[in-house]
């Protein structure tokens, strides 16, 4: 061991000689390193330069030119490993030239599309409005049953739904006020008789000079006074509906020698049947035997069925086209019949329960098979107005509500193989199965797409999201 103080010598180690690296191999090493730094700082220079020039420059742009732009300077600029990164070039936007809003198809793509082009044409059928209704009895012609007079009714000879014919017995009364009219009516005859009888007496003894000339001139007017109460009794039973059959009766036998029996027979003067004055039927009944009535009370409704009335319902946004005097061809679905009838009144208000305004016509039931409420079809005459147009049902399409068809512009047509078309809204007046009439948007002679009509929509609509970049509203 050494002593203290003293160092102790050092170890042994192994010899080490220094390790001789070729130069080339280490020239390689750091330039493999430097090369694959470079590569990556190359990339990411060349994203951010690429991503803030694109930010810059295409701001506001759609998604899809967007894309193209970036790909143009992705294309342009590779980021290649070793390459050194390249400013980006400058991007400037190219003006597009405005679309002129037409659609332009050659022949070949007419004929592959099947597109097929008519003209337009002005009209002069009238339209045929069809309309829904009901038959009804014609109120012109109700006959209402009521008596005229206080009275009590001791029997109903017709029931509701019967026929009757004029001069049939319908409801029998009995009423003092009766008696008392015919009483008066009397008396007032035997009165006027006696002065009629007393004025020739006094006529002769006038001329003879047994009286004197005023005499004679106060019985003229006594014949003359009598004589107006008998007219008014007769004038005041005929108001109460005695007919003249049973007025006449009366007096036929109040001559010179009348009998008691003929003067007092108060019974039988109390009594009257009302009788039918029509042909018809008894639509409503509200009669009861044994009650009284007064000349306010309908007793029974008879109405003639040689006539209908026919009610059409028209709605608000058609009542324009209604006028007086227009044809109505009125049918009925289950009977299999139809008749012509011509509009005759149009109401003046809107109905509460229908919403529509009621027009009304008049038709024959010479048959009586006829009912009323049943139920038509009516087809009304609408005459053509002057500057509507008819088109094909299938020129016209419908975009987000609204009716449009594809007009021919050849005027705007440079090309003889190629035609362009624009789209035109229109307003229709009536839709048809295979026709639609056109109010407005449209002259006579015009062509439009029939068959097609619907493609072309769609290139239209393509092409002005391309144009526009948003949808067409």
């Amino acid at each position: 061991m050494p002593a203290i103080g003293e160092s102790a010598p050092p170890q042994s180690q192994p010899s080490q000689e220094p390790r001789q690296v070729h130069p080339d191999a280490q020239a390689s090493a750091q330039g493999g390193r430097g090369s694959s730094s470079l590569r990556r700082t190359a990339v990411l220079l060349t994203l951010a330069i690429v991503g803030g020039g694109s930010y810059f420059v295409y701001a506001g742009k759609t998604p899809k030119e967007w894309r193209e732009a970036v790909t143009r300077v992705w294309t342009s600029h590779p980021a290649s490993p070793g390459a050194e990164p390249a400013a980006p070039a400058r991007l400037e936007k190219k003006p597009s030239k405005p679309w002129n809003g037409l659609v332009d198809l050659d022949d070949e793509q007419i004929a592959s599309i099947g597109v097929l082009v008519v003209p337009v044409r002005a009209q002069t059928e009238p339209i045929k409005l069809e309309l829904t209704g009901r038959t009804a009895y014609n109120e012109n012609s109700l006959t209402k049953i009521r008596p005229r007079f206080d009275t009590l009714v001791v029997g109903v000879l017709a029931e509701k739904g019967r026929r009757v014919k004029k001069g049939d017995p319908l409801v029998e009364l009995y009423s003092t006020e009766l008696a008392s009219a015919k009483n008066r009516y009397q008396i007032n005859y035997v009165q006027w008789q006696h002065d009629l009888r007393f004025l020739k007496v006094r006529e002769k003894l006038v001329k003879t000079g047994a009286i004197s000339e005023q005499t004679y001139v106060d019985t003229i007017n006594e014949e003359s006074k009598s004589r107006l109460d008998y007219l008014t009794a007769w004038e005041n039973l005929r108001i109460l509906g005695v007919p003249e059959t049973e007025i006449d009766p009366l007096t036929a036998h109040l001559g010179e020698a009348s009998s008691a029996g003929d003067l007092l027979n108060v019974a039988d003067k109390a009594k009257m049947t009302l009788r039918s004055p029509v042909d018809g039927i008894v639509i409503q009944r509200e009669v009861v035997p044994g009650n009284l009535y007064d000349n306010n009370d309908v007793l029974l409704v008879v109405a003639p069925l040689d006539q209908l009335w026919v009610w059409a319902n028209v709605y608000e946004r058609d009542q324009a086209k209604v006028k007086l005097g227009q044809r109505m061809n009125i049918q009925f679905p289950f009977l299999d019949r139809t008749f012509a009838g011509t509009v005759e009144y149009v109401s003046s208000e809107v109905s509460k329960d229908s919403r529509a305004i009621q027009v009304r016509a008049s038709i024959p039931n010479p048959d009586s098979q006829l009912k009323a409420d049943m139920l038509v079809r009516t087809v009304l005459d609408v005459p053509p107005i002057a500057g509507q147009t008819v088109i094909p049902r299938v020129s016209m399409v419908m975009l987000h509500g609204e009716p449009f068809v594809f007009v021919r512009n050849p005027a705007a047509e440079k090309d003889v193989k190629t035609k362009l078309f624009e789209r035109r809204r229109i307003t229709p007046a009536q839709e048809n199965t295979d026709t639609v009439i056109v109010h407005d948007g449209l002259k006579d002679g015009e062509e439009v797409v029939s068959n097609g009509s619907l493609i072309l929509a769609q290139l239209y609509e393509d092409r002005q999201i391309s144009a526009s970049g948003t949808p067409p509203e």
